[in-house]
């Protein structure tokens, strides 16, 4: 389904999605186009309980806010820190 059409269909909710496509819009950015919806719900929670149950079964999943524009951009930020 396409991100608009998500939008649309669940204003103000939190949103879990897998099987998205993106399109690069820059070295670190990408624009979420569609995706299946996985969960929808108020309960930001919720959704967060849901996106790392989905995580520890190796799904490629990302989750929208209430506030999430229409336009989907997501910042690949590289990961710092120490790995043990």
């Amino acid at each position: 389904m396409k991100w608009s059409d998500i939008r649309k269909k669940y204003p103000g909710k939190f949103i879990l999605i897998g099987d998205f496509t993106e399109e690069i819009v820059s070295e670190n950015q990408s624009k979420i186009t569609e995706g299946r919806v996985i969960k929808v719900s108020t309960s930001g929670k919720e959704i967060m309980q849901a996106y790392r149950f989905c995580k520890q079964k190796g799904q490629n999943v990302l989750y929208s806010l209430p506030t999430t524009p229409e336009e989907f951009v997501v910042k690949n930020v590289p990961f710092r820190g120490i790995l043990s």
